[in-house]
């Protein structure tokens, strides 16, 4: 049985209540039972926890009735059509269209309907994605999202579940990893797989306008990275945007806000923006000041791009060599295990 303190401190339903209505009724019933101030002459400390008690509880009973339940790293899903869906997942994090929770193997997205615009859109980008041969397709198509199921759920969200292997991690893990700031060598590597992305975007005429740290992955072990996130705000080059993240609207020009028009410059920009968050710095101020990162680096993360992303990537190609010579692989020394600890 749990105390005062122990309850005080609970923070998710699931740590008091069981996922199921009438065995949750009773549970309640029984803590009142126990911790109702009218039992307790009144008592203060009486009165909060059955305030925390009643609070829980109403959170337990909502989130039974819409047949989501989150309990010790597990997320459990009701379709609206009678199907059960459970993921063990490492992390979840809130976006502008909902929720995500990355497991080791798949990426599980929870958007509400209202949003269903967006969702079409990123299906019927990521669908019509399209390859010169079948060499390009084995090359890239392992970098875009894999849609393994999309369901309705019980409270009018939509859910999309994306296949990702154990040895990718989101940028956002991996930034949080090394507190804030990833070590230049790293950042180098990284950046050129999203320029190798970026190109491939070019060709399909497309302006991804969502290619951020939450929407990036990368494999430590293969130096390869893959833009699973953020489809939804893809459009063709020149057509009519639909909407951008809140960190991408921060970087586009007036021009880009007043026209609202797709434009391969906008991923450019948020290629050199993630280039300045993972060396510690999302403006770009202080880097000028850090011996550790080269000039030529700094001084790229902190430029302009003016080129298609192709003519970019050549250039890109010189900064990597002023700063550190002739590629090479260094080693990412990063695990599950290390990335997320329990």
């Amino acid at each position: 049985m749990f105390n005062i303190d122990e309850i005080l401190k609970i923070k998710y339903p699931y740590q008091l209540y069981t996922a199921n209505m009438d065995i949750a009724k009773k549970e309640h019933i029984d803590f009142l039972k126990i911790f109702h101030p009218d039992l307790h002459k009144n008592s203060k400390k009486y009165a909060d926890v059955t305030s925390k008690i009643n609070e829980l509880y109403s959170e337990a009973i909502k989130l039974i009735e819409n047949g989501e339940w989150i309990e010790d790293k597990m997320i459990r899903v009701n379709s609206s059509d009678g199907q059960k869906y459970s993921m063990k997942y490492n992390v979840d994090y809130s976006f502008e269209l909902g929720k995500y929770y990355i497991g080791n193997k798949s990426i599980l997205y929870l958007i509400d309907k209202t949003h269903l615009d967006f969702i079409d859109n990123a299906l019927n980008k990521i669908k019509n994605l399209k390859y010169e041969n079948d060499n390009m397709k084995s090359e890239f198509e392992k970098y875009f999202p894999k849609i393994l199921r999309k369901f309705d759920t019980l409270n009018k969200k939509i859910g999309i579940l994306i296949e990702k292997t154990e040895d990718v991690y989101s940028l956002k893990d991996i930034l949080n990893y090394y507190k804030g700031k990833v070590h230049p060598r790293h950042v180098v590597w990284i950046l050129s797989s999203i320029y190798n992305i970026a190109c491939y975007l070019y060709y399909n005429n497309l302006s991804h306008n969502g290619i951020t740290i939450d929407n990036y992955y990368i494999s430590p072990s293969y130096h390869r990275g893959l833009l699973l996130g953020g489809w939804w705000y893809a459009t063709a080059i020149d057509e009519k945007m639909i909407g951008v993240s809140p960190d991408i609207y921060n970087i586009m020009s007036p021009d880009m806000k007043s026209s609202k028009k797709g434009t391969y410059i906008l991923d450019l920009e948020s290629i050199r923006l993630i280039g300045r968050t993972l060396l510690g710095d999302k403006n770009g101020i202080s880097l000028t000041k850090d011996s550790d990162i080269p000039k030529a680096l700094v001084d790229w993360v902190r430029g302009v791009p003016m080129n298609n992303p192709m003519e970019e990537y050549n250039i890109w190609d010189n900064v990597i060599k002023q700063s550190y010579g002739e590629r090479k692989f260094i080693e990412m020394d990063i695990n599950k295990d290390k990335l997320y600890v329990p």
